[in-house]
């Protein structure tokens, strides 16, 4: 079974070195698909999944069409879910740390804490006036006829673990909005049904999508004049990789 090695670095045994600033990368290509030794390391040969073009390489050289290949012509199966890297991932953890080795690559810290706010076209910043529910209010300024959801946003893959397939830039998964306006009420879809909407992630049971942590919220048709309420069911959000920035932010809030 082949796993990535990205899904195991633990920060001791198995961590990104960035004192390497440059090095040579070379992709062995067989016949088939073939597990190779490479460095004392078993691995892979190269498998040509459409990203041929992406590589470069200097001097004369003979160019071989794409064969776009998928991990079904692989010489071992590619392992990614949760269920089959977390256990491994635990034990090669486990090992290193009873090994003695030195952490290499200290783990961030963490918030709760999504920020969540919107800022219109002319870049004015709206708070919530408050929280009920899982639903976030804010009151939406008269001829704004779009904001952006803005929050936090971190990766799965860095807050929970590299076991985690989900390198996705993830902010809040918001479901339900309505807009109060005006003895009006509307339920906005756009977010669930423009699959094209900037700062969205794909739409999840059709009822809910998460935001990049800067995703356009249109607001439709306004009625001339009149302040709105809107309200923005939050399903899910968190953690996130708490950075300096954010500390300044928090500290300016508080």
């Amino acid at each position: 079974k082949f796993i990535p090695a990205r899904m195991l670095v633990n920060g001791r045994s198995i961590f990104f070195d960035k004192s390497i600033t440059s090095y040579d990368y070379y992709h062995v290509e067989t016949e088939e698909h073939s597990v190779i030794m490479a460095d004392g390391m078993l691995t892979e040969s190269y498998l040509d999944t459409g990203n041929r073009r992406s590589f470069s390489q200097k001097g004369k050289v003979t160019s071989i069409s794409s064969r776009n290949l998928t991990w079904k012509a692989a010489a071992a199966p590619l392992m990614v879910s949760r269920e089959t890297i977390e256990p491994l991932f635990r034990q090669i953890e486990a090992r290193a740390e009873r090994a003695g080795y030195a952490v290499q690559t200290e783990s961030r810290p963490l918030t709760n804490d999504s920020d969540l706010h919107l800022k219109t076209n002319a870049g004015a910043i709206i708070r919530p006036i408050r929280q009920n529910n899982g639903r976030v209010m804010f009151m939406i300024p008269s001829g704004v006829e779009n904001v952006r959801i803005i929050s936090n946003a971190s990766r799965p893959c860095d807050v929970i673990g590299p076991f985690v397939d989900d390198r996705r830039q993830l902010g809040v998964l918001v479901g339900t909005v309505t807009l109060f306006e005006s003895n009006r009420t509307r339920t906005l879809t756009d977010h669930l049904h423009d699959a094209q909407l900037s700062g969205w992630s794909n739409v999840e049971e059709g009822t809910m999508r998460w935001t990049s942590g800067n995703a356009l919220l249109p607001l439709g048709e306004r009625a001339p004049g009149a302040l709105a309420l809107m309200a923005i069911e939050v399903k899910a959000a968190g953690p996130y990789i708490l950075d300096e920035t954010l500390s300044e932010n928090h500290a300016l809030k508080v």
